[in-house]
């Protein structure tokens, strides 16, 4: 019974001395969870915007068609719009393509009797902020094609007339698109790059592809074997004990 004890004893020291550092191995094991479900959650958020790209590509792949074909409307779903634009246009304030500043150009679209906020693209803004720069505005009859974009929803007393009489805006909202008896006030169209009319679109979908949300969980799990390499070689003597045997075999 003594012998077997003592055995016990003799373990469970060995284990314990194993240990250098319970403060810091206190420190990891709290860390390393941590790590862990960061890196994971990352994947996960891959995965999700992984569908939500393959979902965009679908819905942008198809043929674009007339507003009344479609049972509701949605986001990124493809119009063709036949009509013309009227002398209604403004310029969507602090824009920036590649570096550049500039403006967003927003008109007024009718179609079929509808009107309709048409975001026409990007163009660059001039040297001076009391000028702004010109933009051909066709008055004949166009066919334009593009995808439906929601508008942020702003309080009702905000739909005031005064948004009508500024031509330089700093943001596209539900109460610009009331104040313009818009059809649907709650949408605008983004033209597509092929369209007539269309300025420099460039329109950015995804704020963070799938791509930057793995390089994310790579620098997790990367930071979680680090701390695993750390706490072995700072708060254990199993890299001592490993070499001590390696040369005892030799």
């Amino acid at each position: 019974m003594t012998a077997q004890s003592n055995s016990v004893q003799s373990g469970t020291a060995r284990s314990v001395a194993l240990i250098r550092s319970w403060p810091l191995t206190l420190f990891c094991g709290l860390l390393l969870p941590l790590l862990l479900s960061l890196g994971f959650w990352q994947l996960d958020r891959a995965g999700q915007k992984a569908a939500m790209v393959a979902a965009l590509d679908a819905r942008l792949s198809a043929q674009p068609v007339a507003p009344e074909k479609l049972p509701k409307l949605e986001r990124y779903v493809p119009l063709r719009l036949l009509g013309y634009y009227t002398d209604e246009l403004f310029y969507l304030d602090n824009r920036t393509r590649s570096g550049r500043v500039g403006y967003e150009v927003v008109q007024v679209f009718v179609s079929a009797g509808q009107r309709w906020l048409i975001n026409r693209g990007w163009v660059e803004a001039t040297n001076s902020r009391q000028r702004l720069p010109q933009v051909p505005s066709p008055m004949a009859a166009k066919v334009i094609t593009g995808f439906l974009y929601p508008l942020p929803e702003v309080p009702a007393r905000s739909a005031d007339e005064s948004a009508k009489s500024r031509q330089r805006i700093q943001s596209l909202d539900t109460g610009l698109g009331t104040a313009l008896g818009l059809q649907h006030p709650h949408w605008s169209v983004r033209l597509s790059a092929d369209s007539d009319t269309a300025l420099v679109t460039d329109w950015k979908m995804i704020n963070s592809p799938p791509e930057r949300h793995r390089a994310y969980a790579f620098q997790w799990f990367a930071m979680a074997a680090a701390l695993v390499l750390l706490w072995l070689a700072a708060a254990t003597r199993i890299l001592q004990r490993l070499r001590v045997r390696r040369v005892q075999r030799q």
